[in-house]
């Protein structure tokens, strides 16, 4: 994994149905050399998945991650426990028996038998509840039954061509192409990848609390800015303001400690790394609905 790489897979989370010709525009390299990266993600295992769903703007979900040290003795067995859950989509490991454990919530009465139901499971003795913030807005138009149509086939193989893509749900390639194009300008669908650190990376998740009176918007933005290199996730939370979660990937641990010193430098009330052990992903319940589709 280099700064490449992580460019790479950036850029396939945020739409992982760029071609691979685009992906060579954006990192500058030749076409051959895109395509063998990618190759060489995938079978490293940090490309484990092409995911397409609904976003939370069209079906208007919650985004919930629930974090805190277990008590239970096998992180792995409550991973797969847990991860039946039709609200769950993935759960990461780290170190010292801490684990971040994120949902899909069809809305906010779901939270707190959810939360509970989590917190108990996990044994987590002081769980957080946090709510991504999302921005919602108004649409031109709701998901067609074509664009569930699409979204399904496209669900678990979210690279497919246009030509299969049409040859599934039976329309023409043009209706594909500007059915795809209205869900990705008006951020009705999420084209993503699932992504599992392996050997070769090198991923931690830092807390940051800000100071009473920070801005946080301003603070998201210098954080995105400065620390683009290695900069995988910068989110906030709508119900904890203090809150900024920063998930870095590194080529080893010694790079991931200067960026922990970098931050100690910037004025936050507190900082709290956590070093990645291991992800699992699993399907929710808008992968069934999709299913039904």
């Amino acid at each position: 994994m280099d700064e490449i790489d992580l460019i790479i897979l950036k850029k396939l989370n945020e739409n992982s149905r760029l071609t691979i010709r685009e992906l060579a525009r954006i990192t500058n390299i030749s076409v051959s050399a895109t395509h063998k990266r990618i190759k060489n993600l995938e079978d490293s295992g940090n490309i484990s998945g092409y995911i397409a769903r609904p976003s939370a703007i069209a079906l208007k979900y919650l985004w919930v991650m629930i974090f805190g040290t277990s008590n239970a003795k096998s992180m792995d067995a409550i991973s797969k426990e847990i991860g039946q859950h039709e609200n769950i989509i993935f759960i990461a490991i780290t170190g010292g028996k801490f684990l971040l454990i994120s949902g899909y919530l069809r809305d906010i009465t779901e939270l707190q038998d959810y939360s509970s139901y989590v917190s108990k499971t996990a044994q987590l003795s002081e769980p957080t509840i946090a709510i991504y913030d999302v921005s919602y807005r108004t649409v031109p138009e709701p998901l067609s039954s074509i664009d569930f149509k699409i979204l399904k086939t496209l669900n678990k193989d979210a690279r497919k061509s246009i030509t299969d893509i049409a040859d599934d749900v039976g329309v023409s390639t043009k209706t594909i192409r500007k059915r795809l194009d209205h869900m990705i300008e008006n951020n009705l669908a999420n084209f993503s990848i699932q992504i599992t650190p392996h050997m070769d990376s090198f991923v931690t998740i830092f807390h940051l609390f800000l100071k009473e009176g920070a801005n946080i918007k301003s603070t998201l933005e210098y954080l995105r800015e400065k620390y683009s290199k290695n900069l995988f996730y910068c989110l906030s939370f709508s119900n904890i303001h203090n809150l900024i979660q920063l998930n870095v990937w590194t080529e080893n641990p010694q790079n991931a400690q200067k960026i922990e010193e970098r931050l100690q430098t910037e004025g936050f009330k507190d900082i709290i790394p956590h070093i990645v052990l291991s992800v699992q992903w699993y399907d929710c319940w808008i992968d069934k609905l999709l299913r039904t589709k």
